[in-house]
């Protein structure tokens, strides 16, 4: 036996060698071992060569504050995903229902998944704390009232991966009270992969301003490389202190981004939840997003960014403005206390003073001449306008 053993092994490697190294295989890693009558190869680098092929560790963190409701909803779309080697980071922000069990039960379900309690701060900071704990090579967010599509992580790792991108976006799908959907937002870009100063000319106005490429200004719109997050030491603002917190962090970070991929697909379900600021008025909200505007545009100094994305911001802020219109004009509030506060609004020189620095322009027809009546004050018409929700 010893003697075919070593025939086999003088076949292979001793007269023709040479041809096995002409045609391209080095023999270098490799030897003959006659232990026992039995022909052993030894390929040294096989098990790096597979290590090649593994996917990388994707980390998906969860806020958790009051949604006992809907985290099972939420986590089971997230450890069904097709691709599998991942890392969940449920982080309990301090809630007071029975979230917190939950979350530990989830756990021991699955070995994935690690849980982070920690006092209530916001989500920002919930956020964060994610970050803290992540260790996979690329990281996305999905709010624990939300869902997501179950090749979420497949999809978004792939275009990743095709050229390295610091982020992947797409697009969501608008879910009701009822569970139904009720509207598809896909990101419409000029093409699908952008890079070095086009983050800037191009992605970054498109994202700050909604518009006609449908861009998915949140957290929860993308998959992000965790070394754009490393070298930058980014992160989340609180929603505590600034209005639109994912904006206005985003807005920060891509500053520092190289190259973003598109995927021309709704693949996160975004949820309505009543309790949210655009449907209840609050008395701060104008003045937090004056707040907001008027950090954003420091920010953008401090950053060197262009007019375009000054301009963006803009529109952003003028955005905002509506929203807390709207919420005014939509509250159980009375008449008189409806139109004494959407007049307050109107009238506030921080609002005038920024449309009169604004190139209006630039906006598309309806909100130009809702723009145009709020310079003039005219109350009446911007009232009419707000109400018929067509700006």
């Amino acid at each position: 036996m010893s003697a075919i053993s070593g025939w086999i092994g003088s076949l292979f490697f001793k007269p023709y060698g040479p041809f096995w190294e002409c045609m391209g295989y080095d023999l270098s890693g490799c030897s003959i071992i006659n232990d026992f009558g039995a022909l052993e190869i030894q390929v040294e680098d096989m098990q790096n060569d597979t290590n090649k092929t593994e996917k990388a560790l994707v980390t998906v963190v969860i806020p958790v504050y009051n949604v006992e409701k809907y985290l099972d909803r939420c986590i089971n779309s997230v450890v069904n995903q097709t691709y599998t080697n991942l890392e969940i980071i449920l982080v309990d922000d301090g809630s007071p229902d029975r979230c917190p069990e939950m979350c530990d039960a989830w756990a021991k379900r699955d070995a994935r998944i690690k849980v982070v309690h920690k006092k209530n701060e916001g989500l920002g900071y919930a956020r964060n704390t994610g970050i803290d704990h992540a260790s996979g090579e690329y990281i996305c967010f999905v709010d624990s009232d939300d869902y997501i599509a179950l090749d979420l992580v497949e999809k978004t790792y792939a275009a990743a991966k095709e050229k390295n991108v610091d982020i992947v976006l797409y697009g969501f799908f608008k879910v009701d009270q009822v569970g139904k959907i009720c509207g598809e937002v896909c990101p419409n870009p000029d093409k699908c992969y952008y890079e070095g100063d086009e983050i800037l000319s191009y992605v970054l106005p498109n994202m700050l301003a909604k518009g006609k490429t449908n861009f998915f200004m949140s957290m929860s719109g993308g998959l992000f490389s965790f070394d754009l997050i490393k070298r930058t030491g980014w992160r989340m603002v609180s929603e505590r202190d600034i209005i639109s917190e994912d904006w206005f962090s985003l807005m920060i970070l891509y500053r520092y981004v190289k190259n973003v991929a598109f995927i021309r697909e709704a693949l996160y379900y975004y949820c309505e939840n009543p309790k949210s600021l655009t449907h209840t008025y609050r008395y701060d909200r104008y003045e937090k997003v004056k707040y907001f505007y008027d950090a954003s545009i420091a920010k953008c100094k401090e950053l060197g960014y262009s007019n375009a994305i000054r301009s963006a911001v803009f529109e952003a802020y003028i955005s905002s403005v509506i929203g807390s219109l709207k919420s005014i004009v939509v509250s159980d509030q009375s008449r008189r206390d409806t139109w004494s506060a959407f007049k307050q609004i109107l009238s506030d020189e921080h609002l005038q003073k920024a449309l009169k620095d604004a190139d209006l322009k630039k906006e598309y027809l309806q909100r130009r001449i809702l723009c145009t009546a709020m310079k003039k004050k005219w109350y009446a018409a911007c009232y009419i306008m707000v109400k018929a929700k067509t700006i």
